[in-house]
């Protein structure tokens, strides 16, 4: 470790609405004001993944704030849920319940029959209800909604899923709200119509039982700051990680923490890009999971969400992950290590490149 961080240095001189007074607790006294000093944080040797303080299974089990997703880009095997599951179980002190999401329930026959098995009880260990499960579309239409639900419910033991999320919102399916005056830009927005109905449509589905949480996804920002305002908005799904981080630190991630919305942090490893990018000196999988736990983030970062591409990439990733870093010095590394592919987005990961200029006082 020493060695690789030397070496990189060298080189770059380049958030259940039930939960616990506790945790409301928790979410009430964090500061409104997100961008603090990461030297003020603590840090600390004793940094194995934890229970969320947000969500938690229908049972009342807070869930692992190591997720797992369904890989689109790879074909993951359906032993992945069952090792994840079988972690989690084994380990002695509580690192919370399964976690699974998962986009299109037919991109990845083999991995999602993993999770059919597991939420319908074939394995007599794990109950439904210990399980929390999320997907979702990109469909904005009701009775388009309404098969994407029923997909994801064929795979979730059929009765209910843990959390429905409206997928991939654009900055134009926002619109001007021209009913109200506010001199920061981002509050003068509002969804759209079309998505505005999507929203009450989903939350319909709660109403009668059929989902228990209402998400939003999004590649933009400003989206996602928008959304966080929204009242019927429970949680939020946003890009994060070492080479995508000023936009989400500036704009999206401190109205997430202001109205007390979980952020689920997705691509955290730039589609695995960020360990590629330098064979000698680049962050492992778990190093990538870590950052987005990091105190600068967490809150709201609440869930780290892994698309393991096999039982390797899972075990590695379960065994090494950790709540943040265990120094400054560490954390700085990696925050360095990411900023010339931020700054170049040569692969084009960066849908809104613009929205790395913004910052807090020309949104607020």
């Amino acid at each position: 470790q020493a060695s690789r961080m030397g070496a990189t240095t060298t080189m770059m001189n380049t958030r259940s609405t039930t939960t616990t007074i506790w945790n409301n607790i928790q979410w009430l006294i964090a500061p409104c004001v997100l961008i603090i000093a990461s030297k003020n944080a603590p840090f600390s040797s004793s940094l194995s993944i934890e229970p969320s303080r947000a969500f938690s299974t229908a049972s009342g089990l807070p869930v692992s704030r190591y997720g797992l997703g369904g890989a689109a880009r790879s074909t993951q095997p359906s032993t992945l849920p069952s090792i994840y599951c079988d972690h989690l179980a084994k380990q002695q002190q509580q690192v919370g319940a399964p976690f699974f999401f998962y986009y299109n329930p037919h991109r990845y026959p083999a991995f999602l029959s993993g999770i059919k098995d597991i939420c319908d009880e074939k394995e007599e260990k794990t109950k439904r209800c210990d399980v929390f499960v999320a997907s979702g579309g990109t469909d904005r239409s009701p009775p388009q909604l309404d098969q994407r639900l029923e997909d994801a419910l064929e795979y979730s033991g059929g009765d209910y899923l843990d959390m429905f999320v409206l997928e991939y919102i654009c900055p134009e399916e926002l619109a001007l709200d021209v009913t109200t005056w506010d001199n920061d830009p981002i509050k003068r927005l509002k969804p759209g119509p079309a998505l505005e109905d999507a929203i009450q449509h989903a939350t319909m589905w709660i109403n009668q039982g059929r989902v228990r949480h209402l998400c939003v996804s999004t590649h933009s920002h400003v989206v996602g700051a928008v959304m966080a305002r929204h009242p019927d908005i429970e949680a939020l799904m946003l890009r994060y990680n070492m080479a995508h981080k000023n936009a989400a630190e500036e704009v999206s991630l401190p109205v997430a923490r202001e109205y007390g919305k979980p952020v689920i942090a997705f691509t955290t490893t730039r589609w695995n890009g960020l360990q590629e990018l330098s064979s000698s000196a680049g962050p492992t999988t778990a190093e990538c999971l870590s950052f987005a736990f990091t105190p600068i983030v967490s809150p709201p970062v609440e869930i780290v969400l892994h698309s393991a591409r096999d039982e390797d990439e899972l075990k590695d990733a379960l065994d090494n992950v950790k709540m943040g870093f265990e120094s400054e010095e560490e954390e700085d590394l990696w925050r360095r290590y990411g900023e010339g592919l931020e700054s170049t987005n040569d692969d084009f990961f960066d849908e809104y490149p613009e929205e790395r200029f913004l910052k807090a006082s020309s949104v607020s």
